[in-house]
């Protein structure tokens, strides 16, 4: 029992916060021709951005 009970560590409210914001996160499924994914990918190589989704974020803040 007693290594049971070191075993269980107290949550701070710090990481609380933390598992609350990443279990807030969706999936977005988006249908895009391949005009569309040409142009998306020739803005990845011109920004060096590696991941589409940090794509989508930007033009998301743009339309904001």
């Amino acid at each position: 029992m007693a290594t049971a009970r070191k075993d269980c560590k107290k949550v701070s409210s710090k990481q609380t916060v933390k598992l609350n914001k990443s279990a807030t996160s969706s999936v977005v499924t988006v249908r895009i021709s391949d005009e569309e994914k040409e142009r998306i990918d020739e803005i990845m190589r011109y920004l060096n951005i590696k991941r589409y989704s940090d794509v989508m974020r930007m033009a998301l803040q743009m339309i904001r």
